[in-house]
């Protein structure tokens, strides 16, 4: 289990990087290449957030340590992660993605721009509701809350493993990170948005430690269940080739001129 993540990222971007070699311009396809694929996936990404409803169990795995509950740091984690981050990560992520589409002649660039962003959001709500299930599951208490031998009294207090503010926009950055890596041409605008995710998620990892919530190994599992799901759900994805109509070869050079015939009246 040690291995499987970094093992399941390397298999799924072998699977798909022959793709991106192929088709040109690196616009994403629908899942698994199907319209139907797609319903499928959001299918389970959107059942995924069922988990909420799952019991919360009260372990007796305490934090790292105690901590104070630091209410400015907890008020700037809500919008660098969790829902608002994720909706700040997913309009920057969707002007970039456009900008790179256009300036490699897919068409329509800015309504194809809108498929890269359903899979940030697949990726944001599939790894929502399995961070919610591994919280409900694991009921490890909050540095806020522990007191040396025991945890607090709510529900609230044990949901600390792992880190729901960071997941989502690491797994915005996941797929980010699939789709830089198959990129062909100009790569700037996916790079700008990758690097805007993976900001996003290391300070609201740092401001979840600051504001008591999570220790750092809560942050740290989250950060690598955002990064895993959105790197896989992008891979599933194949790269559909560019009807541009220069897309395929190199654009077409100047006319020839038409041959012309003389006479030298010479034998």
């Amino acid at each position: 289990m040690r291995y499987a993540a970094p093992l399941a990222c390397v298999c799924a971007l072998a699977w798909s990087t022959p793709a991106a070699a192929q088709a040109g311009p690196a616009a994403p396809d629908w899942a698994f290449g199907a319209p139907a694929g797609e319903v499928a996936v959001v299918a389970a990404c959107t059942a995924s957030l069922a988990t909420y409803l799952l019991p919360q169990r009260r372990s007796a795995w305490g934090a790292a340590s105690s901590e104070e509950r630091n209410e400015t740091l907890g008020l700037a984690s809500d919008i660098t992660g969790a829902a608002v981050g994720t909706l700040l990560q997913l309009g920057s992520g969707y002007a970039l993605e456009g900008s790179y589409l256009a300036g490699t002649g897919v068409p329509r660039p800015v309504a194809r721009a809108l498929r890269t962003s359903l899979i940030e959001v697949e990726a944001a709500a599939l790894s929502t509701g399995l961070s919610s299930m591994i919280k409900r599951l694991s009921g490890r208490c909050r540095p806020r809350s522990w007191r040396t031998d025991r945890c607090g009294e709510t529900d609230l207090d044990f949901d600390a493993f792992p880190s729901g503010h960071t997941t989502p926009v690491a797994a915005i950055a996941g797929v980010r990170l699939n789709l830089a890596l198959r990129t062909t041409g100009a790569a700037a605008p996916r790079l700008g948005a990758l690097a805007l995710a993976e900001a996003a998620t290391v300070v609201t990892m740092a401001l979840r430690i600051g504001a008591g919530a999570h220790s750092w190994q809560d942050v740290g599992a989250g950060m690598i269940l955002g990064h895993v799901t959105g790197f896989a759900l992008a891979a599933i994805h194949p790269i559909a080739p560019n009807k541009g109509r220069f897309a395929a070869g190199p654009l077409p050079g100047p006319m020839p001129e038409p041959a012309a015939v003389t006479w030298s009246w010479r034998f």
